[in-house]
């Protein structure tokens, strides 16, 4: 038999399509089918076939369709036989069958070995094999039971997936050259869905390579806008990124290599082997939540959370495990929380609800559920249904087969902080990503470009990107030539919205700071800015906040304490931020006070002197000059 969900329910047994009856009992074998063979009690069934107001007559009338499925299913089954495929057992009806029955489950497979296949290099295998999985779609999923509420959560999942296949494919056009196919299939996804940005960002990549230039920014003004009506949001990074390109005429950025996209949910293992490499630097964290996975399948509950500063690599950890439990047969769920109140596309609504039935379904047991991990990325943004919701199940989850990874900045704040104090005392493990020692740098960037063989490389990268992955990543993709001196783009940006959270104070100092360099001396930034040295401190605090300066108490005489600019792409974002007037002047105002200290000949006074040019007054310059 075959059981296809993709659009109205059918049943096929051969050749014959068969007669499943009204639509409660149509209903009734969907909610046995989305239970993936385990059991479902009568109770529930009805609660669920009648949306939480089942009549007095709902349980026999479940008992009198449960006949009449079994009659179809299985024609050939004497009297008093036991049945095999819809199954009694003491607390339910259970419906036994091979995945591969069910055209969701061969659509989800498929969908899986395309990405295979395109992050193999595969371009022409993986775009069959993808229209092959889109083949399978008939119409609306589980359109037999869209007044239930009870498809809610797995209705979205599916249209999500087809969403991320059908953008897969238009990559994958875009990779052979069928710019107009391309272009086609992008307009079709920006129609339906509006407010993604992903579909926005390859349409105006396709409409590039068509030789449309200038409808290809026209198209960023328009989501610009867009984001702005319904969201009151600006584009997000990627989009961004994809407009500057354009700009540029940067090719490699605007057809990157097809790489395999972690799907928002996974239901079924991805028939692919576990990850061999590990990254640089992450092994211990990535070693301990592989602990947690493998003792989840043996049926024990674990709960972490990774913390760290913004671009240390959170989120690239929690797709490494993602892709390491899905490999291994687990049920993979993966959402990333909202700020609380703000309007939405709906998209993190929807896996909220997805999220709830996963862990109510492990809460309920039954039998053998499979292990499962979820991971919930910033945390520190989640609403209180959220944190609700995963405090309720940190304290009486125990002995399920649940993974649950969590994510969040080091610097939260109260109310996430006292949430966190929570799960602690669950037993939530906690684990921190520190920057990147200069020897895992240099494992990134052999592994990147083999451009590390020196000391004095690695040491240049280490002080540049700070340790953060992030930055050292923008750093990485600048070309060779540049990346001394240039900011990249992204970087950039990041640190213009650090910027724009500043006071003007604030700003005045941050300013006075950067020229200064990597370690300024708060007392000379007190002299340039013109204000009291306690408030300078007290302002500098608002740029520690901002993660755009960071403090280091004293370690050694070699190492002081004192404020610092925590990588060298933030400290040059900074002064590239400065018009060339300001610039000039400051620096003009540090050679003066420093040469009060050393005399024009000190290193640092000429070399701020130098910087000032014009700034610095024709008999002020004779001065130095004797």
């Amino acid at each position: 038999m075959e059981f296809r969900l993709l659009g109205p329910l059918e049943v096929q047994r051969g050749t014959e399509i068969l007669d499943l009856g009204p639509p409660k009992r149509r209903a009734l074998l969907l909610r046995l089918l989305l239970e993936n063979g385990l059991t479902v009690g009568v109770d529930r069934l009805c609660d669920d076939l009648w949306n939480g107001r089942p009549p007095p007559s709902a349980v026999s009338s479940v008992h009198a369709h449960i006949s009449r499925l079994r009659m179809v299913l299985e024609p050939g089954r004497a009297r008093q036989e036991q049945a095999k495929v819809l199954r009694s057992v003491p607390t339910g009806y259970a419906l036994r069958l091979p995945p591969e029955m069910l055209d969701s489950v061969q659509f989800e497979r498929a969908l899986q070995q395309a990405h295979a296949l395109a992050a193999g290099g595969r371009v022409g295998e993986a775009r069959q094999e993808t229209e092959r999985a889109l083949g399978l779609w008939r119409g609306t999923p589980l359109m037999d039971a869209s007044h239930q509420r009870f498809v809610e959560g797995e209705v979205s999942r599916l249209e999500e997936l087809k969403l991320s296949a059908e953008e897969l494919l238009t990559t994958l056009l875009l990779q052979e050259g069928q710019i107009a196919q391309a272009i086609i299939g992008a307009e079709r996804l920006v129609e339906r869905d509006p407010l993604r940005e992903a579909s926005w960002a390859m349409l105006m990549r396709a409409l590039y390579f068509a030789g449309r230039h200038a409808e290809a920014l026209q198209r960023y003004e328009t989501v610009r806008t867009l984001l702005a009506r319904d969201l009151g949001l600006d584009p997000g990074p990627a989009l961004r990124e994809t407009q500057m390109a354009i700009l540029r005429h940067d090719t490699v950025v605007l057809r990157p290599p097809v790489r395999s996209q972690a799907l928002g949910t996974q239901r079924f293992a991805a028939e692919l082997p576990p990850v061999g490499w590990t990254l640089p630097g992450r092994e211990d964290e990535l070693g301990r939540l592989s602990a947690m996975l493998r003792e989840a399948a043996g049926g024990h509950t674990g709960w972490a959370v990774l913390s760290g500063e913004p671009g240390i690599g959170k989120t690239r950890v929690a797709e490494e495990l993602a892709q390491r439990a899905a490999a291994s047969g687990a049920i993979v769920l993966r959402t990333r929380c909202a700020v609380d109140g703000l309007p939405g596309s709906g998209i993190a609504e929807r896996q909220l609800r997805l999220l709830t039935e996963t862990l109510e379904r492990l809460a309920e047991g039954g039998e053998s559920p499979r292990p499962t991990l979820c991971v919930v990325e910033d945390i520190d943004l989640a609403s209180a249904d959220v944190r609700g919701l995963l405090s309720v199940h940190a304290r009486t989850l125990r002995d399920a087969p649940l993974a649950m990874l969590c994510t969040v900045t080091d610097d939260p704040g109260p109310v996430t902080e006292r949430f966190l104090a929570e799960l602690a005392a669950c037993g939530a493990e906690q684990l921190r990503l520190d920057p990147l020692t200069e020897d895992d740098v240099r494992r990134v960037v052999l592994a990147a470009d083999g451009d590390a063989d020196s000391g004095d490389v690695t040491h240049r990268f280490h002080e540049l990107s700070g340790g953060n992955p992030f930055l050292l990543t923008q750093l990485l993709k600048q070309p060779v030539g540049p990346r001394a001196g240039a900011v990249p783009l992204a970087v950039r940006s990041v640190v213009r919205t650090r910027l724009a959270d500043l006071s003007p104070a604030a700003r005045q100092v941050i300013d006075a700071a950067a020229v200064l360099g990597g370690r300024p001396d708060m007392t000379l930034v007190s002299q340039l800015t013109g204000l009291p040295v306690d408030q300078v401190l007290e302002l500098a605090d608002q740029a520690v906040t901002a993660r755009l300066l960071t403090w280091r108490g004293e370690t050694s005489h070699e190492e002081p304490g004192g404020y610092r600019f925590p990588a060298g792409l933030l400290l040059q974002g900074v002064l590239a931020e400065l018009s060339p007037a300001r610039s000039q002047s400051l620096h003009a105002a540090a050679a003066k006070l420093l040469a009060a200290r050393t005399g024009w000949h000190g290193a640092e006074a000429a070399a701020h002197a130098l910087m000032a040019g014009p700034a610095l007054r024709p008999e002020e310059t004779e001065a130095r000059s004797r």
